[in-house]
Order: structure tokens, then sequence, then C-alpha cells
């Protein structure tokens, strides 16, 4: 629920930036993008470390950080050439990562550690 919430909100800034016709409006989208994606990555990083376990927590979160860091600085990177371009495709991949996370909330579906059926 919340992660879809985030990664929603993110790919809809990182669409509406590209879009913006004033420089307080591209900060605007770009501020929320960046908020948003900044929860959902603390999200991921709490939710690694559910599915880990404990004895194996930090050990996960850390490549799961490590993961989000090196995605984000190649999307940097490749954005360089055409950055309009690169934001609303990242923007279209993040509301496309947000469906399935939406519908399995929407389904009620839980880590099987926490299930009771």
């Amino acid at each position: 629920g919340a992660m879809a919430g985030c990664l929603g909100l993110g790919g809809a800034g990182l669409c509406a930036a590209p879009m913006a016709t004033s420089l307080p409006g591209y900060v605007l989208a770009a501020t929320g993008c960046g908020a948003a994606l900044g929860v959902a990555g603390a999200l991921a990083l709490i939710a690694t470390q559910a599915a880990a376990g404990p004895e194996r927590a930090g050990e996960a979160s850390g490549v799961t950080k490590t993961v989000i860091t090196t995605a984000g600085g190649l999307g940097v990177a490749l954005s360089a050439p055409a950055p309009g371009a690169s934001l609303t495709t990242a923007g279209v991949a993040c509301l496309a990562a947000a469906l399935p996370l939406a519908a399995g909330a929407w389904r009620g579906l839980r880590p099987s550690a926490e299930r009771t059926d």
C-alpha cells in the first residue's frame, strides 16, 4: 500500500518534471518526486529486513541499499543525453512497478511469516 503509493507519486513527479513550464514548477515536481522515492527506498529497506530475518537483516539491507544507489547513479548517467525523455521513461517505470504492489496490497498479500492461514 504505502510503497505503491510512494512509487506512484514518484512516477507522477518524474513524468511531470519535463512538462514544467517554469523553474518553480520543475523544482516542485522534482522535490515531490525525491521525497516520495526517498520514502519508497526506506520502505524497501524495511521490507528487505523483514523478509531476510533478524540474523541476515543487516547484510540484506546493505545489498538492497547498494542496488538502489547503483541504479540511481546509472539513471543519472544515462539521462544526460536526453533528460526529459529519460525522466518520463523512469516515471513510467515507477508507475509500472507500483501497479503490482498496489494489487498485492489490495488483495491483502502479506509476507508468509505474518500469515495466519
